[in-house]
């Protein structure tokens, strides 16, 4: 954004900048898939079936869960039943389908903070992306985390980010892997840092 049009127009009264805005439900769920090159952008078919977490009971409950990551395709194929919504999606305001809207909600809650941290499908995606980023042998760190970034934000990292992601990195390799996981020590380490880049506000904003 142009700094000199924000001083003059800080309140955008003028249109000198475009707002900040988040983008939808979908449209981070896809963006996670893109970033972990597991989206299948393939057209029509039919609909995916919802991923049924231990905590979606009820009258109706389908006998059959779907794919975790919906086989990778698009939001806009995934299956939507009333009674039992994908939480991620409802997190950040797609509509519930009980009624039309005309206009969607946009909110700022914790609640889509801690999705991002803790949700399954991301957590997966982290970890799809680390093991994809290691396969390519021989990147030094600054090419590693230049990787990362072109894939979540389309732009290199700037000096400060190489020298951020160099500490936060190196405090991870300090913290014992836990006992149950079954990858090594540089892919957890991998999988964490590109997890934390998920969670930053540039990949769920458009500024």
């Amino acid at each position: 954004r142009n700094e000199e049009l924000l001083k003059k127009d800080p309140n955008t009264i003028y249109l000198a900048s475009f707002p900040v805005r988040r983008i939808e439900a979908e449209a981070i769920r896809d963006g996670v898939l893109a970033a972990s090159e597991s989206l299948d952008s393939t057209m029509y078919g039919p609909p995916i079936k919802t991923y049924l977490t231990a905590f979606m009971q009820g009258r109706g409950r389908p006998r059959e869960s779907g794919p975790l990551d919906g086989a990778g395709r698009r939001s806009i194929y995934q299956e939507v039943r009333r009674n039992f919504l994908e939480p991620m999606m409802v997190t950040f305001d797609r509509p519930i389908p009980f009624s039309t809207f005309g206009n969607r909600n946009v909110t700022n809650v914790p609640a889509q903070s801690l999705t991002l941290m803790n949700d399954p499908f991301v957590i997966q995606q982290a970890e799809i992306m680390a093991k994809k980023l290691l396969a390519q042998k021989g990147l030094t760190f600054e090419e590693k985390i230049e990787w990362i970034y072109m894939r979540t934000f389309s732009r290199e990292p700037t000096s400060e980010e190489y020298q951020k992601a160099q500490l936060f990195i190196t405090g991870l390799q300090k913290i014992e892997p836990k006992p149950e996981s079954d990858l090594d020590q540089e892919t957890l380490v991998w999988k964490d840092f590109c997890h934390s880049i998920l969670n930053l506000k540039e990949f769920i904003y458009l500024i």
